[in-house]
């Protein structure tokens, strides 16, 4: 089928690996997601079983080329022209998946050169992006919880072990987030916010936080863009607490990050449960009529 999973066409190839010539085959897979239409009006999610992404399937097929030593440290990838139309999907698809493997460190994307090959892919990976995504409103508010804490407790090791270049390397982040905010980008913001939070946690110095993070990081993705769409003030909240744990953590300034961090992990529990709220009362759509040839 044109645009989808499957085709005849090659995969990728690299600078040092031979064109795969493996498709992106195999059962087909179903998740759970929800959409503003899932909710009866008591509020009670109600889940949707859908087809499993476009963008999942690549990641799949990234990984596994990971893993099988198609892909290795320096190798440089197709321009995502390329590398959408050998996959035989979108670019969207694939910026989605190319996105989640720089979040995790394995692919660097550097402007006006390309995508690279960082480095190895990390153990257990493979089950980050296979976790069921959240469609009740308690689970979702556990969830930020968890958060909470381990984002707690990696600025709190940041501000100690950060080093000078991670220190710059936030504050440039933190640029790019408020350029992005100012532009109206909000799929460039929440890239930097991944991006930001994700070095938190590599700052830390302790592969286990930035693992947690990741994990809790790939169930929330959701949450995250559908929350900018509906609420958009939530934005400039957000960019506004993004700037205070960078100002304490470059201070080194462990009780004014913890506060700052804290604060921002508040904004984010009162916006998930805002977002459920404006999903529950919004009236149920209005049956569609039978047209007369039925």
């Amino acid at each position: 089928m044109a645009g989808g999973c499957s085709g005849g066409r090659p995969l990728l190839s690299t600078a040092r690996a031979r064109p795969p010539q493996n498709r992106l085959t195999g059962p087909r897979q179903v998740c759970m997601t929800i959409s503003r239409s899932d909710f009866h009006r008591n509020g009670a999610a109600v889940a949707r079983v859908v087809r499993k992404k476009v963008s999942d399937s690549v990641l799949e097929e990234l990984v596994r080329m990971f893993q099988a030593g198609e892909l290795k440290a320096g190798d440089k990838l197709p321009n995502q022209n390329a590398l959408a139309a050998q996959l035989g999907v979108s670019r969207a698809s694939l910026r989605e998946s190319l996105h989640t493997l720089a979040i995790a460190g394995v692919l660097e994307q550097r402007p006006g050169f390309g995508t690279v090959v960082r480095g190895p892919l990390p153990q257990d990976f493979a089950e980050l992006f296979n976790l069921p995504l959240i469609s009740d409103p308690k689970e979702t508010i556990e969830l930020v919880q968890a958060r909470r804490y381990i984002e707690v407790a990696n600025v709190e090791l940041a501000v100690e072990h950060a080093t000078e270049g991670q220190l710059a390397e936030l504050d440039r982040l933190c640029r790019e987030m408020a350029a992005a905010a100012r532009r109206g980008d909000q799929q460039a913001y929440v890239r930097g916010d991944a991006a930001f939070h994700h070095l938190l946690a590599r700052s830390t110095g302790n592969r286990f936080m930035e693992h947690l993070f990741l994990t809790l990081r790939r169930v929330m993705e959701q949450f995250i863009h559908e929350s900018f769409r509906v609420l958009p003030r939530m934005l400039d909240r957000s960019l506004e607490d993004h700037r205070r744990i960078c100002e304490a953590v470059r201070r080194r300034d462990r009780r004014r990050a913890v506060a700052a961090m804290t604060t921002h992990m508040h904004h984010i529990r009162t916006a998930m449960k805002n977002l459920y709220e404006i999903t529950r009362t919004e009236p149920a759509a209005a049956p569609a009529r039978r047209s007369a040839s039925g």
